[in-house]
């Protein structure tokens, strides 16, 4: 089996050996190494300009994690996929693992790996499923939370996979239009999975491929070119994102969530005197209010398929969603 893997990577010399080396290291897998480096200043280019197997890209860091993984996915010769952060590294049979579960004659074109912390002695990504809620402040449909760590079987269906890391098939990624390069960090993973599951696409969770990663490394990062810090940035941006996602896929009664949703936010905040995350939503209603032509422009394209499964039917589906509170069981067999 053939992968191409596509790490994006903004001043992560520090993590790149032990990266390389995890990658290099797959077994049962032949794996081409893609580098996207969000011009780095703490000499990553350097080093990897001198690995003779890495395929060596640049893009701006301030266009967002997955638009360096679709400028990757331009150098990909192979017809599955693995994107990456670059502060991970992977048990040795991770991407066999992954692999394994992509099915194509069942429409399952993609496979979730379980993420651990760098050192290994904590869970922090398992299943992915949806609860039911009065209302989440975070989520593009509102009535809806999302848990990480859910303990789903091998195999069994998730409403999405982490952008952070996880493989999919080619094909289903060039049909479902690939990444939304609109976005910089969260939610970029549920909108490309709507329109995966709008095609009848599904993505599984796999529980023995173990990835060790590094969490929270990104949001220390400062953006010089236009000098933000990251966390400040995905913030502002992750907000926008919320709408976005329901202006390009809700429909009936859920379409007015995008449009209020902002204002309700910024309300809360003053309500509660927290006037400089208000000040923060206010920069996410103008950000919004830039990228609202082009989501409106894509919700024009993919029309059909909102119809026939519109975008908060995602949320709904009950394959996507947990059933009770009594359901969870521990993770400590899991994580140990």
């Amino acid at each position: 089996m053939a992968v191409s893997a596509i790490v994006s990577n903004m001043n992560g010399r520090r993590f790149l050996p032990r990266l390389l080396e995890a990658l290099r290291g797959q077994r049962g897998a032949t794996v081409q190494i893609i580098v996207v480096d969000r011009l780095s200043s703490d000499g990553s280019w350097d080093y990897l300009a001198e690995q003779p197997d890495v395929t060596l890209v640049k893009e701006p860091p301030q266009t967002g994690l997955v638009s360096g993984y679709a400028v990757g996915v331009e150098h990909a010769r192979h017809e599955h996929l693995f994107f990456c952060n670059e502060d991970m590294w992977f048990d040795v049979k991770c991407l066999r693992l992954l692999e394994a579960r992509i099915d194509r004659a069942n429409q399952v074109v993609a496979a979730d790996p379980w993420q651990w912390t760098y050192d290994g002695t904590q869970l922090i990504h398992a299943g992915t499923r949806f609860w039911r809620t009065t209302w989440n402040w975070l989520s593009p449909y509102p009535l809806r939370r999302c848990e990480f760590t859910e303990p789903v079987a091998a195999g069994e269906v998730v409403p999405f996979p982490c952008a952070g890391a996880f493989l999919m098939h080619r094909e289903a990624y060039e049909a479902a239009g690939g990444w939304d390069r609109a976005f910089f960090l969260d939610h970029e993973d549920v909108d490309l999975f709507i329109r995966v599951w709008q095609r009848g696409g599904k993505c599984v969770s796999v529980p023995d491929a173990r990835v060790y990663h590094a969490v929270g490394a990104s949001n220390t990062q400062h953006i010089t070119t236009i000098d933000t810090p990251v966390k400040r940035r995905r913030l502002i941006s992750g907000l926008a994102s919320t709408s976005v996602i329901g202006m390009k896929y809700f429909t009936g009664l859920s379409f007015v969530y995008p449009f209020v949703f902002p204002g309700l936010c910024i309300a809360k905040d003053v309500a509660r005197l927290r006037f400089g995350r208000a000040w923060l939503g206010m920069h996410a209603a103008r950000e919004l209010i830039r990228r609202m032509p082009a989501a409106l422009r894509s919700r024009a394209r993919w029309s059909q398929y909102n119809r026939a499964r519109p975008g908060q039917e995602f949320f709904r589906a009950p394959e996507h969603n947990a059933v009770c509170p009594a359901s969870r069981r521990d993770l400590s067999a899991a994580s140990a």
